[in-house]
């Protein structure tokens, strides 16, 4: 839990003695709604330390489990520090059973026993006793309402000094309540919660290693290297149809803030197909993240982007870019080996979707502004003010 800040420590030295004499110097209403967002701001990281011993306790079961086969386990008691409530209660009590739903190597089989936590009434001999089932195993047995349970498990979570404590406990349901398992685990209150995955527990070491990890991936800098094929539209009274074109590029990506919700880039790439074309081209981009407000460790990440590009197609596919049918001229050029070029301009719209910061998969539209008279050139969409004459997909793998 990350240290009181200064201004509302200061805020609790004055209002706590004033609290004392009410009528003296009742508190105002500010003073009351800052006392209420520090009491709600060290609920919340308690309640995220508690999942961390809790965390802890059921990994621990999983790398030596308690018990050798799958066993029946009833949750008897969970305790929290005074002040919480039956609501720190209940998140314990959800949080611990989906643990042990997400990790069955634990051997740990949770039970529904109802008058295990009950009020019973055991009369004997010696009197009657009243008490909770769980503290009168024999009553239980005699009433045949252990559920096949022999075992109840006791969570009591207790805040002393600066650190939050767990004490687990594991006992046969004998009158005898014989402990087969206990163990306690504390945390300094000014350590921050590990917030490990529920499903998939690891070690406190091993958590710590994966942000580190995580952290050092995120420079703000990276060279992505994108395989790409543009395929591009061509007009019904063309006499042939354009063919794809593959490209390979790579370039620089840079961060534009630190939460990655903008990027630009700026690569180059190639393109060749034997006896048909060579192609260079030089792209910009500018990307946009619309899947949230920063990019994710863990998650995918959705980005809009826009780009502008210089493409050069040097061989005999290169006539399909010419805003010309080919004369005699052109064709004696590639008899006597001149090849024909063509270099043009497009603008990009489209959308990545980014995994980790390091796998993409992208499709995008492409308007080839100077392409309105090309005989072969069609569009595949027309909004009027821009035409997209290319489309294409894209797999990228940054480094």
């Amino acid at each position: 839990m990350a240290p009181v800040r200064p201004a509302l420590l200061s805020l609790l030295l004055v209002v706590l003695p004033a609290a004392a004499g009410a009528e003296e110097s009742p508190l105002s209403d500010a003073q009351k709604a800052q006392m209420e967002a520090l009491r709600g701001e060290i609920a919340a990281q308690i309640q995220l330390q508690a999942y961390d011993l809790l965390d802890e306790l059921v990994f621990g079961w999983t790398e030596q489990p308690v018990f050798a086969l799958e066993t029946p386990v009833v949750l008897a008691d969970v305790s929290v520090p005074v002040g919480f409530g039956s609501g720190m209660r209940a998140l314990i009590e959800n949080h611990f059973a989906s643990l042990i739903v997400n990790n069955p190597g634990t051997h740990v089989a949770l039970t529904h026993c109802p008058q295990c936590t009950a009020v019973v009434v055991h009369s004997g001999a010696k009197g009657t006793i009243v008490s909770r089932g769980v503290d009168e195993p024999e009553a239980l047995s005699a009433a045949g309402t252990l559920a096949g349970s022999r075992h109840a498990l006791f969570l009591d979570f207790e805040a002393e000094g600066a650190a939050l404590v767990l004490r687990a406990r594991i006992t046969n349901l004998e009158p005898a309540l014989p402990i087969i398992y206990a163990k306690t685990l504390s945390t300094s209150t000014s350590a921050p919660a590990l917030l490990r995955s529920g499903d998939r527990l690891k070690s406190a070491s091993e958590a710590h290693r994966e942000y580190a990890d995580a952290l050092r991936g995120r420079g703000l800098y990276q060279v992505p290297l994108t395989i790409a094929v543009r395929t591009y539209a061509s007009k019904s009274s063309a006499p042939v149809r354009v063919t794809p074109f593959p490209w390979l590029q790579a370039g620089v990506e840079g961060s534009l803030t630190q939460a990655r919700s903008w990027m630009g880039s700026f690569t180059v790439g190639v393109s060749w197909a034997p006896e048909l074309h060579v192609g260079w081209l030089a792209q910009g981009r500018l990307s946009r993240l619309i899947s949230g407000s920063e990019s994710s460790l863990t998650g995918p990440d959705l980005y809009a982007f826009v780009g502008a590009s210089v493409i050069s197609i040097h061989g005999n596919n290169a006539l399909t870019f010419q805003d010309e049918i080919p004369d005699l001229d052109a064709i004696l050029q590639q008899i006597t080996g001149r090849q024909p070029e063509a270099t043009f301009g497009a603008l990009q719209l489209g959308l990545e979707l980014r995994l980790k910061n390091r796998i993409g998969a992208g499709f995008f539209l492409e308007s080839l502004p100077s392409m309105g008279d090309a005989p072969a050139i069609g569009h595949y969409l027309d909004l009027g003010v821009i035409s997209f004459h290319s489309m294409g997909v894209e797999v990228s793998f940054c480094f």
